[in-house]
């Protein structure tokens, strides 16, 4: 099938979704719990300012830009405004910091990754068996009507694909300017993708969104935080001005408005800020990006020109150093990482206890298995947690295994590779904090390997790379004892699955409760950013500092990176 033809089936799927857009959305809402107590990039129990942005505000700000953008572009607005609503909705507690703390302590195991974007589509899909959902809804909306054929409701869920794509591929940390969708992309490889998400660090920064629709979210999500971001840091005492490095740049973005002059550009600035009319500026900035794009995209590429993309990830990375640096404290870093591999590891010893894996297996079959662990965790700290597993789907059981034994390949061919590299020497051995299981691993595939090159250095033999590839076979199943067995990384995945979902205050009443989080530590973690000596107490995140250094536009000059 050509490009001109799949180009025209989605968007014959994408009118039709439109047609549905109210349906789904009633069915979606259910699902999509994120509050105004839940982290965006300030951390919820730090805030000081109550209008800080959170997890409720940014989703409804982005659905506002993407409607208006696709409005000017002419894309399908209901199904823009769908994405962009629910585009967060597997963001876990703490933000970005609970999910890449999951994600970490996932790789150390040999489990694979978590990042939001795949796991809010995972949970969907899988979990809540919310393609069933929206079909049931959409009979008993539109089922008694005689115009309408029952093969465009299936139709419609067969497109549902279509949305999914749009949460899943809509990470837009990279500099990119221009984004052109893979119009040749099937539901087949949206699945794959989602699938290679949990298995391949850093793989969902390099989707491509399937529609312009799903697209334009990946600029949305920038327009929507990247002024915020700046205005939360003055909230929140992080910056207490905006200095001559900020005003270098924002002055040419408010002056890009052909109606506002340098000097009334200075004057709006000092105004926001010495007012504290933080919004006007937040906005003003986000209505000269949208309006760019709108003017510089079609319906086959979303762009936005060169100088603007330049300017606005210029100020996302002053943003990064000024305000993001110092959203963590060195004591959060100590303290949520190893309470969490603690509480995996107590919710996964229920699993083995209860045998719940037996009881899941072969389609959720065992009927009372939520009334006998409501019944014997009822005055538990781990209600919560035999309540959802109890709720397990076959869908869910057959996905999550299936995902993990890719994940676990994974992890033996990129830890073979880095030791691989090591013993040729090409490579040094390094240190991280909280992955000891995972260098260990690596340092025995080390040894092997040295020990291999060796003997046959030793009879005069120069490797090639055939001799290594037969090197990675051999031991291959040398250390498989070192990852987790198939039950072993089930129960340890669903416990993690669980804490993924908790919100900011459920994750932390589960601490307090469980005695992970002592009365004098609760005090210290919701100390007020204000209260805090910032400059001595912060910490940046490893996964952080790797997406920073992506991110960042050394030479000054935004990097035009085409998809496609």
């Amino acid at each position: 099938m050509d490009i001109e033809n799949n180009n025209k089936q989605k968007q014959e799927s994408m009118q039709r979704l439109s047609k549905y857009a109210n349906v789904i959305n009633l069915v979606l809402t259910d699902y999509n719990r994120k509050s105004a107590d839940e982290t965006m990039m300030i951390k919820s129990f730090r805030k000081s300012d109550l209008e800080s942005t959170n997890r409720k505000t940014h989703p409804d700000n982005l659905e506002n830009i993407a409607g208006f953008m696709a409005e000017g572009i002419g894309l399908n607005v209901p199904v823009v405004r769908l994405m962009g609503r629910f585009h967060d909705i597997g963001h876990t507690f703490m933000g970005h910091s609970g999910e890449w703390w999951l994600s970490e302590i996932k790789k150390n195991l040999g489990l694979g990754y978590y990042v939001h974007n795949s796991l809010g589509v995972r949970d969907l899909l899988y979990t809540h068996n919310i393609v069933e959902e929206i079909r049931t809804a959409l009979y008993d909306v539109y089922g008694v009507n005689p115009n309408q054929k029952e093969k465009e409701i299936e139709k419609v869920c067969e497109d549902l694909w279509l949305i999914w794509d749009g949460i899943n591929s809509h990470n837009g940390e990279l500099s990119e300017s221009t984004y052109l969708p893979n119009s040749e992309k099937t539901k087949e490889d949206f699945e794959q993708e989602l699938m290679d998400c949990h298995c391949i660090e850093g793989y969902d920064r390099k989707l491509v969104p399937a529609t312009p629709e799903a697209a334009l979210m990946r600029l949305c999500d920038k327009i929507s935080y990247i002024p915020y971001d700046m205005i939360d840091g003055l909230r929140e005492g992080m910056i207490d001005r905006l200095d001559e490095e900020y005003m270098d740049i924002l002055v040419p973005i408010l002056t890009s408005d052909k109606n506002m002059k340098a000097e009334d550009a200075v004057t709006f600035i000092n105004n926001a800020v010495t007012k504290q009319k933080y919004n006007a500026l937040a906005h003003k900035l986000q209505l000269i990006f949208a309006k760019d794009v709108a003017k510089n995209s079609t319906k086959e590429k979303i762009a936005m020109s060169e100088k603007m993309s330049e300017r606005m990830h210029k100020l996302r990375d002053i943003n990064n150093r000024k305000v993001v640096n110092f959203v963590l404290m060195k004591e959060d870093h100590e303290i949520y990482p190893k309470a969490l591999e603690e509480l995996m590891v107590e919710c996964a010893e229920i699993i083995k206890r209860e045998k719940i894996l037996y009881r899941l297996n072969g389609a959720n079959q065992d009927k009372n298995l939520s009334e006998e662990l409501t019944e014997k965790y009822q005055d538990t700290p781990y209600l919560g947690f035999v309540k959802y597993i109890a709720r397990t789907t076959k869908a869910d059981f057959k996905w999550t295994k299936t995902m993990l034994q890719n994940a676990k390949q994974q992890a033996i061919n990129d830890e073979m590779e880095e030791a691989l590299q090591i013993g040729k020497g090409k490579k040094t051995e390094k240190k991280v904090k909280g992955q000891e299981k995972r260098e260990r691993r690596i340092k025995i595939y080390t040894k092997l390997f040295q020990e291999q090159i060796k003997a046959m250095q030793e009879k005069g033999y120069a490797c090639e790379e055939k001799d290594f590839e037969k090197m990675k076979e051999f031991q291959r199943e040398c250390i498989l004892e070192s990852y987790p067995s198939a039950s072993e990384g089930l129960c340890l995945e669903f416990a993690t699955k669980y804490l993924a979902n908790l919100s900011d205050t459920e994750f932390m009443n589960l601490l307090r409760n469980t005695g992970k989080v002592k009365d004098e530590q609760y005090k210290s973690l919701t100390r007020k950013y204000k209260e805090i000596d910032l400059k001595n107490e912060y910490m940046t995140h490893g996964q952080w500092d790797k997406i920073s250094a992506e991110q960042s536009v050394a030479t000054g000059k935004a990097v035009s990176h085409v998809i496609g």
